[in-house]
């Protein structure tokens, strides 16, 4: 019980950091940035993960109740949704093509094309010319 105790003070603490100094003028929403301030605190040893691996996968496997109150608030805005239901389909799929497109484009760029292997090699003699 101290486990989850100690793991979920530990967890609010750097989501609260993050707020306080996204409030300071950090133009980083405050849990993004208290999930990089954990990430480097995870990174430079400062933490350890035994002290909120407990408390994670608890807030991990109740991750479904913790978005109920979001769907509860979308629902009773249905009539503002679907007002401007044109409006946001088309920004989801503006947003999914664009995001898409870059994947693929910056996929391209940064990926080195494989040369095409010759019809009488297989598989195998590929991957290990390849290698080479």
């Amino acid at each position: 019980m101290i486990d989850y105790i100690l793991g979920f003070c530990i967890l609010t603490a750097f989501f609260l950091l993050g707020s306080f100094l996204h409030r300071l003028g950090l133009p980083i929403p405050g849990g993004v940035l208290g999930l990089l301030l954990f990430y480097l605190a995870m990174q430079f040893k400062l933490l350890k993960m035994k002290w909120v691996e407990r408390t994670a996968d608890l807030l991990l496997h109740h991750m479904v109740l913790l978005f109920l109150p979001l769907t509860v608030g979308l629902m009773e805005m249905g009539a503002i949704l679907s007002k401007h239901a044109l409006a946001i389909t088309a920004s989801l799929l503006v947003s999914l093509a664009s995001v898409l497109l870059t994947t693929g484009l910056l996929g391209k760029w940064l990926l080195p094309e494989l040369p095409e292997p010759d019809a009488t090699q297989t598989d195998s003699e590929a991957l290990l010319e390849k290698s080479r």
